[in-house]
This record gives C-alpha cells, structure tokens and sequence, in this order.
C-alpha cells in the first residue's frame, strides 16, 4: 500500500487532471454541430449502456465494446460533444461502481480527454488524407491507437504510483494483457464510422442494436465460462487429496471406470516402515513425509504426469505414453532425489519401494495394471526395500 505522501500526490494528479479536462473543454470548444442531436444523443446512450456491461474474463482483463463508440462520434459530432460524452461515461462509471468522487472526476477527465486528442488526430489526419477511401481508414485507425494509448496511460500513470513501479512499466503490462479487447472494439468502431457514413442515422440505430445485442452474447458467454470454470474446480476439489495435494482414490475409481486404450505405465509407490516412523516421530512428521514425498514424486515427473495417494503411505504415478522402459528411470530418478531430502528431526532417511507396469506390453487391462503394479511394489519390499521391480520380472502364479 502507498504511504501518506504518495496518497496526497495522486490525489493533487487526480485534481490537476480534472482542472486540465475542464481548461481544455473551453479552449476546443467546437458547439455543435447542426443536425447532429439525434446522432449524439443514439451514440451518448449506447455508450453508457456499453460502459455499464464490461465483461470480466480474467482477474485483471475486462472486455467491453464500449471503444466501438468514439470514432463515430468523434467523425460526426466533433471534440466538444465527443468530451461531454467522456465526460458523462466517467461520471456514469463511478456512480455505477459507487467509487469515490476524486475518482469519479479522474476518469471524467480521463474520458474526456483522451477523446479530445483522438478528435483532434482524426479531424488534423482527414484534413492532410482526405475524408474517403484509404486516406480515412488511415486516419481512423490512428486516432482509434492514439485514443487508446492516451486512455490506458492516464490510468497506467495512477497505478505506477500505487505500485511503485515506473509508468512504461506499468503501460507495457496493460498493453500485454489487456490491449486486444480494446483495440478489437476501436476496429469496430471504424467499421461502425463507415456505416454511419453510409447509411445516416438508422444506420447508426441499426448497428447500436448490433452492438448491444453482441455485448449481451459476450456477457452471456463469459458467464457460461465462469460457470464452467467453477464448477470444473469443484470437481477438481472433490478428487484432490486434500493433505498432500495429490488426486485421491476418487480420481482412481474414475480412472479405472472409463474404458481406454492409451497406452501408459504405472508406478505403484509404498514408504518404507512408514508405520515405524510414525510410532517414533508421531503421525505429524509422518504427514510432513507424505507431502514431501509428493512434492518430489511430482518434481520427478512431467508436468502433465498424476500423482494419486491410493491409501495411507501408498501412491500411485500414471504415466501416460510412457513404456516400461522410461517408468523404470523415472522411478530410479524419484529414488535419486528422495535421498537427498534430509531433515534434522529424522535420523533415518525416507525410502520408498516402487513397483512398474506397463499398458499395453503387461496387460491391456486397468484393473490388471494397477494389481500388477502392485504386486511389483510387494515384490521390490521382499526384495530388500528402496528398490524398484519391474512387473516382467515377477513370475505369474497362474
């Protein structure tokens, strides 16, 4: 959080912003212009409609269509009712979001502003570009960059000094995640300019509803996504094991109900004497050498490799694609980093025993692979304990 000092500072930029919006809206004032009301009043009220269903797609990332405004009225109308139009957006805005005044009157100014300068731009490129064909798209889409820029740079500057950081800084991490939605609804707008141009009045009405109408699909679809998202965390909740963070026997049962013919290999994992353990350093160390176990175990693996606690000490490693061949150094790569895990309150060192099947070289069978991963894991402790069996080098009792 800023201190004192740089609180007072913002909000001193804050009031210089707002007093500049205001100088500036008496040096360009423009009028305006005749037979532009209905025009100004269609744009006014689909621009606050449009500022008030920005639809929020990340924690930092909003999209809105609302930049699909300025063009036209900055074409049509000119700088003064293309201010006011900032201006009542800003206004709009804070009352919606219930922020502060000071607030409120920054992003007035911001609005106002910003559109100012595009205007300005745009009216300056169609004087030296002509008002038609290549020379108006250019100018349209370098008053829609300039209008953004300047937009994004108010606001960058605000939340560099909240930060701490510089403001390039700031405004290279905006443009890097946010700028596509914005710069998507300027080329509407600019397609939105022409059509205005074209077809007059009921032209601007037609593609107003159009932009409605497709602002109320994105609301819908980020909502459909939302929701999706949560409810796929909820469902990755019910299978995570929630002390060590590994998918739980859950995950497992599922895994073994769907049929597939991927073909993987299997670790099946067991502590070593995990119950001696916990009898001499108590079941809070014995948690602490499970989730370090999965902690290694997953460094140990790719990252698109499951780790899953059967039950107890036992664990299980779907690798999926992988033969018998890579399990077997994947495994002798978790027993090698295992051992270097130390810890000063247990005298001995944790080791595992580790059996490996493979899908489709063993058994084409889930059930079967995972039996017989186990009884490798069986094997490998009669063997000695900290060691890996193979599967094929157990002989079939049938």
């Amino acid at each position: 959080m800023p201190d004192a000092n740089v609180e007072r500072r913002m909000d001193r930029a804050m009031d210089l912003l707002a007093a500049i919006a205001v100088i500036l809206g008496v040096i360009f004032y423009s009028g305006v212009r005749e037979g532009t009301w209905p025009t100004i009043l269609v744009l006014g009220a689909l621009q606050v409609y449009l500022q008030g269903v920005s639809v929020r797609i990340s924690e930092r990332t909003d999209i809105s269509l609302g930049t699909a405004v300025v063009m036209p009225m900055a074409h049509i109308a000119g700088v003064t009712p293309s201010m006011l139009i900032g201006v009542l957006q800003g206004v709009y805005d804070g009352v919606r979001n219930r922020k502060l005044w000071r607030r409120t009157m920054f992003n007035a100014a911001q609005f106002a502003i910003s559109r100012l300068v595009a205007t300005l731009v745009l009216e300056y490129l169609k004087q030296v570009l002509g008002t038609t064909g290549a020379g108006l798209v250019v100018a349209l889409m370098v008053a829609t960059v300039v209008y953004i820029v300047c937009n994004i740079g108010f606001v960058c500057y605000v939340v560099a000094n909240w930060r701490g950081i510089s403001w390039f800084t700031q405004m290279r991490l905006v443009l890097q995640m946010g700028s596509f939605s914005s710069f998507s609804s300027g080329f509407i707008g600019i397609i939105f300019t022409y059509f205005a141009i074209s077809y007059g009045f009921w032209g601007i009405v037609l593609f107003a509803i159009l932009l409605v109408n497709l602002s109320g699909l994105l609301k819908a679809a980020a909502e459909v996504s939302a929701e999706r998202a949560l409810r796929q965390e909820l469902e990755e909740e019910l299978v995570i094991d929630e002390m060590t963070g590994a998918y739980n026997f859950r995950f497992l049962n599922n895994w073994l109900s769907e049929p597939s013919d991927e073909a993987m290999s299997l670790l099946f994992i067991d502590v070593d004497d995990f119950a001696v353990f916990n009898n001499t350093y108590g079941h809070g160390e014995g948690d602490k050498v499970l989730k370090e176990l999965v902690e290694t175990i997953t460094k140990s693996v790719r990252a698109d490799d499951q780790v899953i606690r059967y039950g107890g000490d036992e664990f299980v490693v779907f690798l999926k694609g992988m033969d018998a061949q890579g399990a077997q150094r994947v495994a002798e790569r978790i027993r090698e980093n295992l051992s270097t895990c130390k810890n000063p309150t247990w005298k001995e060192s944790i080791t595992v025993s580790l059996g490996i099947a493979a899908k489709p070289y063993h058994t084409s069978d889930k059930r079967q692979l995972l039996l017989f991963a186990d009884q490798a894991m069986y094997q490998a402790k009669d063997a000695g304990k900290d060691t890996i069996q193979m599967w094929s080098a157990i002989k079939d009792p049938a």
